[in-house]
């Protein structure tokens, strides 16, 4: 007969709790990342969506493991310079997370691993502050693995090319997808020839843009119409990618007098950006499209409602959306009290303004879940540490009663005999 001392039961119990658990209401995707052909001194990007069904809005911090941990960090989309530590899923449809990997120039060739750790914050106290003593949490672990090289690939291919008609005064945008499909950072370079009646009458080149290797990206390159002649023109691009030749695609485009082109924003959506509490302010994302093909500015009008009155009104500073583009603008409004409250907003742009989006919502105290983003256990402690809790409760009841029972008979515990280390949890009986 075999017997499991109590000191390894804790300790696998304590181990088990710790995993993070994706089927209690978190994950990520994709669940495994691996880079083939990792140069080094590259710098590489790959995206991981992280989702929270268990408590929405509550921020994963996010820390890393392993032998490349030291060159892993998670980004702003919008500023690849800048680390962040935490993403948040505000409303249990995922959160998309930049990861950043910087493969130092002088590391061996080899594989190399590495762990992203996604990992539900502690709620707040009444005070703001992170609840501490709770070490075991909700969270998901990606694996990652990078293998990596000294010899460097420049392999790149063209998606897609795409222009449009404009108007005199309006850009012409000449757009082309690249893959890099090498383990490379390029910087692709763009010469664009404007051609009318056979003739070159305007030559642009570009070469600002950086292309990462494993990333597909749509690079735009513009001739300025303001000073030319409406009419039918040839547009001639040719790619550079490194010392790869990706050709020349040609589009016939036509320039259209001042003013043909209409004008109109649509407010496609108002949604919460974070979680609402009384006394500061509350963030929302008004997402804004232009379906035309001229560049319209606007301004963002709203106001703040409680029971039915105005509470204060709202208006941005002006903005524009280039045609056929879509627009976040961020709003950062005040709700002094803890209360429910109604948000109305609309674009207005020259003599026309879009329709009104409302969002009704509640805020919470400090300490306090607002409405709609509580967690389903109705506690503030993860199921994983109440686990804990009660296991390590049961396996301390469990030796009281061992070594009770063992004096009542008059017996006493054998002696610890010295036992090899990897056997130490388990003992056996002849």
């Amino acid at each position: 007969m075999k017997r499991i001392s109590v000191v390894g039961l804790v300790v696998m119990v304590l181990f088990v709790a710790a995993v993070p658990a994706s089927a209690q209401g978190v994950s990520a995707t994709p669940g495994f990342i691996e880079v083939d052909d990792a140069l080094r001194g590259s710098t590489i990007f790959r995206q991981v969506t992280f989702s929270n069904d268990a408590a929405a809005g509550q921020p994963f911090e996010i820390s890393f493991r392993g032998d490349a941990a030291a060159w892993l960090a998670v980004v702003d989309p919008d500023d690849e310079t800048t680390v962040v530590t935490e993403v948040t899923d505000p409303d249990g449809n995922g959160v998309i997370a930049l990861l950043r990997i910087q493969i130092p120039a002088d590391v061996p060739v080899g594989e190399y691993d590495a762990q992203v750790v996604a990992r539900l914050a502690p709620p707040e106290n009444d005070e703001g502050e992170g609840q501490s003593g709770v070490d075991v949490g909700l969270g998901i672990i990606v694996p990652l693995r990078l293998n990596v090289t000294g010899d460097e690939i420049v392999a790149a291919s063209v998606q897609d090319v795409f222009l449009s008609d404009t108007e005199v005064g309006i850009p012409a945008r000449m757009t082309i997808a690249i893959s890099n499909d090498g383990n490379t950072q390029i910087n692709p370079e763009f010469t664009l020839e404007i051609l009318t009646g056979g003739s070159v009458v305007s030559s642009v080149t570009s070469s600002n843009t950086p292309s990462f290797p494993g990333e597909q990206k749509t690079f735009e390159v513009r001739w300025d119409t303001s000073t030319v002649e409406p009419g039918e023109y040839t547009a001639r691009l040719t790619t550079v990618f490194g010392e790869l030749d990706l050709g020349t695609e040609e589009r016939v485009f036509n320039v259209l007098p001042a003013g043909s082109f209409s004008r109109v924003l649509v407010l496609d959506s108002l949604e919460l950006s974070g979680e609402p509490r009384a006394g500061g302010l509350t963030g929302f994302t008004a997402t804004i499209q232009n379906p035309g093909q001229a560049d319209t500015s606007g301004t963002l009008v709203g106001e703040l409602l409680t029971g039915g009155s105005v509470v204060s009104t709202y208006e941005s500073p002006p903005f524009l959306v280039a045609g056929r583009e879509t627009l976040p603008v961020p709003i950062n409004i005040e709700t002094p009290d803890q209360a429910e409250y109604e948000f109305r907003v609309k674009v207005v742009y020259g003599d026309s303004e879009t329709e009104t989006q409302s969002i009704t919502f509640t805020t919470a105290a400090a300490g306090e879940a607002a409405a709609g983003a509580s967690d389903d256990s109705g506690s503030s402690i993860p199921i994983a540490a109440i686990a804990v809790g009660i296991a390590v409760l049961i396996l301390i009841g469990l030796a009281i009663w061992f070594f009770a029972r063992t004096r009542a008979n008059g017996t006493a515990p054998p002696a610890a005999e010295e036992e090899d280390p990897e056997t130490a949890t388990v003992t056996s009986d002849t």
